[in-house]
């Protein structure tokens, strides 16, 4: 029986990608829909805060998520081929 941490790994790589993808094909939509408007308001001195659209609150958590599945499913396949090399250590 075989125990391999490889198919795993790379199916977690590849669900951080589509997060990822459809992360900026939202953040893509909302700006489409919502043009930034220009306007004086960044004039000197008259510098006003302005909280980030909700739209794109969402997809940018997506966009974070992606990134720690990718890490960790990397991780998974590094810790995989580690394991590998000490298991070839001890038959030789």
């Amino acid at each position: 029986m075989t125990v391999s941490a490889i198919q795993p790994g790379y199916q977690i790589i590849e669900q951080s990608s589509q997060m990822a993808e459809e992360a900026a094909h939202e953040i893509h939509q909302a700006q489409v829909t919502n043009p930034i408007e220009k306007d004086d308001s960044y004039q000197f001195n008259k510098v006003e805060f302005k909280l980030p659209d909700s739209s794109h609150i969402e997809p940018i958590v997506k966009l974070t998520q992606a990134e720690k599945y990718s890490k960790v499913g990397t991780n998974v396949l590094q810790r995989d081929q580690e394991m590998i090399g000490t298991l070839l250590d001890v038959h030789v």
